[in-house]
């Protein structure tokens, strides 16, 4: 009985090679289903009768090895499209050449959740995003993992993306001159207090007065003193300066006056001892 053949198979992008990295590196799908293409050496291969181990032979021959080390010395990859008229496009190594598979898809979804929070899309618009891409890209192996529905995007952008964001907002309030600091206190389902911090201050980037988002802190029983105790615990968790505060930012005048007391007393005593 004739044995079949091997067809590609996307998990190989995640195996090693020789030189013990993903040869997601180097390795695409031919153009057949058991052929393999070499991006470095220009080069489609069979796969169809020893499958994985072809493609492994293939990473320890020395003219790979060579072409692999003059793409890494270059620090650039030309990518070869694979048709009758061959046209090459070039792309960063720090982008394509380094992600494994597993990393592609992570980042297609990132880009998708980005999107999401940009565009206004709801949560629940990514419900049936994985069916629509698979008929849009049938050809793709990434949509075939690409999985993002509601709760998982609402994850990446609130645990994921939402630390980076944070990070680049501090950074960037780090180096205005001084700062207002917004905080605002509500009562939640679970009949817990939220305190959220706003912060508005000079972009320098921007040329413009932004306020942004800072963090939500959730208390139980919060009095003034437990209140004005976490804002000055996560101010200094992040290293911001608190002597660089001009005024809290409240619901009105009338309100938090303790607060506003013992940030003044507080932000004096730092001031006289620098």
């Amino acid at each position: 009985m004739p044995k079949k053949d091997t067809h590609f198979c996307i998990k190989w992008y995640d195996k090693l090679d020789s030189t013990k990295k993903p040869c997601s590196h180097w390795l695409q799908q031919g153009k057949t289903q058991g052929t393999f293409f070499c991006i470095v050496c220009n080069q489609e291969k069979s796969c169809k009768n020893g499958g994985w181990s072809d493609i492994y032979k293939h990473s320890q021959r020395q003219k790979h090895l060579q072409h692999l080390k003059n793409v890494i010395e270059s620090n650039s990859l030309h990518l070869p499209t694979i048709s009758s008229s061959p046209t090459t496009h070039q792309i960063n190594t720090t982008d394509e050449f380094i992600l494994t598979f597993d990393e592609k898809v992570i980042r297609a979804e990132t880009y998708w959740a980005l999107a999401t929070a940009k565009l206004g899309f709801s949560y629940n618009s990514s419900q049936y995003i994985q069916e629509l891409f698979s008929h849009m890209f049938s050809d793709s192996h990434i949509v075939k993992e690409f999985s993002l529905k509601p709760r998982k995007l609402s994850y990446i952008l609130s645990h994921g993306t939402g630390y980076y964001f944070n990070k680049m907002m501090l950074n960037d309030l780090k180096k205005a001159p001084a700062f207002t600091l917004i905080f605002d206190e509500t009562i939640t389902v679970g009949v817990r207090k939220q305190l959220d911090l706003y912060f508005r201050y000079w972009c320098e980037s921007k040329q413009e007065i932004v306020v942004r988002y800072y963090k939500s802190i959730f208390l139980g029983h919060a009095t003034a003193e437990i209140v004005f105790r976490n804002i000055i615990d996560t101010l200094q968790a992040d290293e911001i300066n608190l002597t660089k505060i001009l005024m809290l930012g409240r619901d009105n005048p009338n309100v938090n006056k303790t607060i506003e007391k013992m940030m003044d007393q507080y932000i004096r005593l730092e001031r006289e001892k620098q």
